[in-house]
């Protein structure tokens, strides 16, 4: 650390000049240590071009003390205080300098006594830069003691050491912020008159709100702001307090993007952007329903031409087309998911990234930002796996056949094809358990290639008020980059009838529904709702939906396929299915139950699945079930229940 090292001289270098002064003379602080002509003065020169020569350098404690602070006399401050906690011999010159024993740290006045010699600054502003200045003020360097005046107080390096190794020369970024940087894309993926515009606003103070129902549409713009701006984007996400001034004010040659969509912050938001605005330019990403006094623009959504943009950056031309129509997410997702679908691809052996990786990346990417109250469900079953009713399998076909042509349909529709609902798919599965719903979800996600989003019923459906509408709203807004499909089991616990109103509670509840309603209409990705009881659901709700299929009990012929699909293949020679098809009229979800059974009873044994494995497996799903399972029931079956039946 060259910097450091050189401070270290200038701290010993002054001391002795201190000491060397006449003990009856009263120094100029004005004047320094040295009046240029003394025995030092060729060592202080030395020491003044190798500063000089430091200061041009790229790499190294002061230029990054420089770049953090903006300052060049707060960046020697910051070295001076690092010297001093480095090395003993410069510890103990600052306090010759400041002319007590007992300080072992740079003080103002000591600094100002070395900087008006060695770095030709005047002494009240050196005093002034230690005390009020860019350093202290950003929290690089704090005081220690607070018994003492201030030019006699202790100065110590507030950043520590692993922080300090952070900074890297280009970025300035505290440790203690979540920071993620981005460079500015090659190309404008919005009209360039909605950039011109959000710029002009953001000039008149230095601070841009951004409003928006969706915060990716909202951060695009943002993104696009600094390419104009030929800076990065320092994106910070705030999901609580809002982060600290200090730290904020760290990051330079940025355009800082703070996203706050997901945070209530109140007025002191509006305090903290107007801060910063008269330090450096700020885009802050809000709340669609969020009001503030400073600048703020409404943002409309990302269009399909701004998603091909966005990919074309990433992947260029030959999959644009494809991933735009598929992923609605922004530059930034859409570059992350590319540095991880480049990593796949060189784990295979690969130098380049095909389409595959790229959805998979982005499938991946999408899963772990889903939060708590998500499951993701792995499936590798496909449509041609479910046994339903033709009717039910043409609706699902037809399912698919919507989501493949989304675009096009739109398109050739115009907004007049809205009717006052969102573009989303939303379909409703309803009918007894046990009947496909929930397999039928996983087999729709696996053929369209997406992600199958489970929704926990207890993470989402909180006691206290007004938290279920704050979980939802961030499962609906990650879905809707389009890289799953959302799966509510049980919908009419979220969905089900309005109450009537006898407390507060019963107000807030009837007010969350309406919530589910309206975002339901606003959603534009997929939805699944399965429910074993439709007739609890709210009229309002099932009319915002585009496919109502009601899965009915499988009949004779059906519950057959379903008992071939479900056994396993290594079957003895005399078991005969027909009497379980004909004498057990059970969903298929109790038919697989009884097929894994089966399975494993016979691999206890040889592995052969015979009457009597089969009929002791039934016994036992029946009986978990509260089903009927007298031996009249079994029929010619019941001999194989000896010792099975209680």
């Amino acid at each position: 650390m060259r910097g450091v090292a050189l401070a270290r001289e200038l701290a010993v270098l002054a001391a002795e000049a201190s000491l060397a002064a006449p003990a009856d003379q009263v120094p100029d602080a004005h004047r320094g240590l040295d009046d240029g002509e003394g025995p030092r003065a060729a060592r202080w020169a030395d020491l003044r071009a190798r500063v000089a020569g430091l200061e041009h350098a790229r790499e190294g404690v002061w230029p990054r003390f420089h770049h953090l602070t903006g300052s060049r006399a707060a960046a020697w401050l910051a070295t001076c205080c690092t010297a001093a906690e480095l090395h003993p011999e410069a510890a103990a010159a600052f306090s010759i300098l400041a002319e007590d024993e007992r300080l072992h740290l740079v003080t103002p006045a000591a600094f100002a006594r070395l900087a008006t010699t060695a770095l030709r600054l005047d002494y009240v502003d050196a005093v002034l830069e230690a005390t009020t200045g860019a350093a202290v003020r950003l929290g690089v360097v704090e005081r220690v003691d607070g018994g003492r005046t201030w030019p006699t107080s202790h100065l110590g390096l507030r950043l520590g050491h692993a922080e300090l190794a952070a900074l890297d020369g280009r970025s300035a970024i505290a440790t203690s912020l979540v920071v993620r940087r981005e460079p500015p894309a090659t190309h404008p993926c919005l009209d360039e008159r909605t950039i011109a515009g959000a710029l002009a606003v953001l000039a008149e103070r230095g601070v841009l709100a951004l409003r928006a129902a969706s915060s990716r549409a909202a951060r695009q713009l943002a993104l696009e702001l600094a390419r104009a701006r030929g800076r990065d984007a320092a994106i910070i996400e705030v999901d609580g307090e809002l982060p600290p001034l200090r730290e904020l004010l760290r990051l330079r040659d940025v355009l800082l993007v703070l996203d706050v969509s997901r945070a209530e912050p109140g007025p002191e938001l509006d305090r903290l952007l107007a801060t910063l605005g008269d330090e450096s330019e700020v885009v802050a990403l809000i709340g669609r329903r969020t009001e503030t006094e400073l600048p703020a623009l409404d943002v409309a959504a990302l269009d399909p031409a701004a998603y091909r943009a966005v990919w074309t950056e990433v992947a260029g031309a030959t999959h644009a087309e494809h991933l735009g129509r598929r992923f609605r997410v922004t530059l930034d997702e859409a570059r992350a998911a590319g540095r991880d679908a480049a990593r796949r691809a060189t784990a295979r052996g690969a130098t380049t990234a095909g389409l595959d990786e790229l959805v998979a990346a982005v499938c991946a990417r999408g899963a772990r930002r889903m939060g708590p109250a998500v499951s993701t469900l792995t499936t590798h079953v496909r449509l041609s796996d479910l046994v339903v009713p033709p009717a039910i399998r043409g609706q699902l076909d037809d399912i698919v056949g919507w989501y493949r042509a989304g675009e096009r349909g739109r398109a050739a529709l115009g907004e007049r094809g809205r009717g006052g609902l969102g573009w989303g798919l939303t379909c409703l599965f309803s009918g007894p358990p046990g009947t496909g719903k929930t397999f039928a979800a996983q087999c729709l996600a696996a053929e369209l290639g997406l992600n199958l989003y489970r929704i926990d019923l207890a993470q989402v459906v909180s006691k206290y008020i007004g938290e279920t509408e704050k979980a939802l709203a961030r499962v609906f807004a990650e879905a809707e980059a389009g890289h799953g499909v959302l799966l509510f089991d049980e919908a009419d616990a979220l969905f089900g009838k309005r109450t009537e109103v006898k407390d507060a509670h019963d107000r807030y509840a009837n007010v969350e529904v309406g919530y589910l309603l309206q975002r339901l209409e606003d959603f534009e990705g997929v939805g699944i709702l399965t429910t074993n009881l439709r007739n609890n659901l709210d009229a309002a709700f099932v009319r915002r939906l585009r496919f109502v299929l009601e899965f009915p009990m499988p009949d004779a012929p059906w519950r057959r396929q379903l008992w071939e699909q479900s056994i396993p293949r290594n079957r003895a020679p005399e078991l005969d299915l027909a009497p379980f098809v004909e004498r057990f009229r059970l969903a298929g979800g109790l038919i697989h139950n009884i097929g894994v059974a089966a399975a494993h009873l016979a691999a206890a044994g040889d592995g052969v699945v015979t009457t009597s494995i089969l009929v002791r497996a039934t016994y036992r799903e029946l009986e978990k079930s509260a089903l009927p399972r007298s031996r009249a029931e079994f029929g010619p079956l019941a001999a194989w229940l000896e010792g099975v039946a209680s």
